[in-house]
């Protein structure tokens, strides 16, 4: 059945996600985009996965790096999103972060972020699926997480205390 982009794109908007940058570094060039096609596989391995289309700057590096970091976005991180989502090695000006134990950017305000070797890179279409081993993880239980619907950001709300007000 043919289908209009836009409207399956509006569709597909409805399902409200986190934002994540996913961050690795190659042959001595750090690189990052923000993806919101991020989700957990397996618990035991722990395994999760990401996809990146074949038209980003960043697709290459990704097809070659051995590890990478996914840096699950805190609700004070709108900027940080906003900022990877753009190509280019300017976004990581002034952008402070630590090197994981892989050697992966990870940024300290983010609710959680995932140290991941590649495990397995899966050919779909325009995208890459990129799965992923946790060798390493951190989370702040403090932090409201990013959330995106509709094409713009939204903050989480406990629905159950809504439907009953």
């Amino acid at each position: 059945m043919p289908h209009d982009v836009k409207d399956l794109r509006r569709a597909l908007g409805l399902y409200a996600t986190g934002v994540t940058v996913i961050t690795t570094r190659v042959a001595g060039t750090t690189v990052g985009l923000t993806a919101n096609s991020f989700t957990s596989i397996s618990l035991a391995p722990p395994l999760l996965l990401f996809c990146i289309g074949r038209s980003r700057n960043s697709f290459d590096a990704f097809r070659e790096a051995p590890s990478f970091a996914i840096n699950v976005l805190s609700s004070s991180q709108r900027e940080l999103s906003d900022a990877f989502a753009s190509s280019g090695q300017e976004k990581w000006s002034g952008v402070e972060y630590q090197d994981d134990r892989l050697g992966n950017p990870v940024f300290s305000e983010s609710a959680a972020a995932f140290s991941c070797h590649r495990r397995e890179i899966i050919d779909a279409a325009d995208h890459m699926i990129v799965i992923g081993e946790i060798a390493d993880y951190r989370q702040r239980q403090d932090a409201l997480p990013l959330i995106y619907c509709r094409s713009r950001y939204c903050l989480p709300v406990d629905a159950s205390s809504v439907a009953a007000a």
